[in-house]
């Protein structure tokens, strides 16, 4: 199982909502959401899609980032308010499991997701205590071959036990990317149940830094991930030339468009994400760098569910 995580903005939800209609990504993928927006307009809209097309959907309750950031139970009553079977409830654990343990029992929450950093140990009675409660169902660790005695602990738990990784090289400017050849971006996929793990999760073609800017770009990027011959995941970065000011981001998409799309063409890489994008650009429409971004998105999620269906 793949969880990817991604931030409950729009242009993520609408990714997952398009995916969850077209049957995609159902018992393939099970999106980790962390929500950084205070209105819940657009959560609303994606989970009446994720009810409809039963897909389930994990949601931190006590984001690190955003405008609720913080060990609340605004996102917990959300949770409860909500068919339990379609949100779950995730908790990132930073030394808080007072906060968690009472949540839990407050609210009678159950099948949670714990989501760690790898510099929590098993000496800790805390976490101890807390990752061998029922109700902690998923154990999420960042990076956990960096600790090895956490990942011993946790391998003998008898839980759902996923690693997280943070694969997308980001640039200081978009421009740089024009001198980033592709290269390999993810194998998890292929030997996290070799290696002892329930499922593998990563912040998709995004970065893990969140931020909150809507500048207008010098370059436009389009990251497109494909499968090699080898099943390993592999990324390109298709760069606009145009980079010298910030003016005509339309015409920037469209150097970015026409070399992704020649490329996908050329070596006869399609998916409903790659359409889109192709009838963006033999339309000469620019859709806007929030659509630019939602593709990207789809694309990946697509190719690692279409390897998930067929293994």
């Amino acid at each position: 199982m793949y969880y990817p995580l991604l931030r409950a903005r729009q242009f993520e939800l609408i990714a997952l909502r398009e995916l969850a209609n077209e049957g995609i990504t159902q018992n393939y993928i099970l999106p980790i959401l962390e929500p950084v927006k205070e209105t819940q307009n657009n959560l609303n809209l994606a989970y009446r899609v994720f009810q409809q097309q039963q897909q389930k959907v994990y949601l931190i309750v006590n984001p690190t980032v955003g405008e609720l950031v913080g060990d609340t139970d605004v996102f917990i009553k959300y949770i409860t308010n909500q068919d339990e079977k379609v949100l779950i409830p995730a908790f990132y654990y930073h030394r808080n499991a007072d906060y968690i343990c009472k949540s839990i029992a407050d609210y009678h929450l159950k099948n949670c997701m714990l989501i760690c950093q790898n510099d929590v140990s098993p000496d800790d009675q805390d976490f101890t205590s807390l990752v061998l409660k029922e109700e902690i169902t998923s154990i999420n660790i960042k990076d956990p071959g960096r600790n090895r005695e956490l990942n011993r602990f946790l391998r003998g738990l008898n839980k759902n036990y996923i690693r997280l990784d943070d694969l997308f090289e980001k640039q200081a400017r978009n421009s740089d990317f024009l001198d980033i050849a592709e290269h390999r971006f993810s194998e998890e996929h292929i030997y996290y149940k070799t290696e002892g793990f329930g499922g593998f999760s990563d912040y998709t073609v995004l970065p893990s830094e969140y931020t909150d800017s809507g500048s207008t770009p010098r370059a436009v990027v389009i990251h497109i991930t494909y499968l090699n011959s080898q099943n390993q995941i592999w990324i390109r970065h298709f760069t606009s030339d145009s980079n010298d000011s910030i003016a005509n981001v339309q015409g920037k998409f469209a150097e970015a468009a026409d070399k992704a799309v020649a490329y996908c063409r050329k070596n006869h890489l399609t998916n409903s994400a790659i359409q889109e994008l192709e009838n963006y650009f033999d339309e000469e429409h620019y859709p806007g760098l929030g659509t630019i971004k939602k593709i990207s998105i789809k694309n990946h999620l697509l190719i690692v569910s279409e390897y998930l269906r067929n293994k």
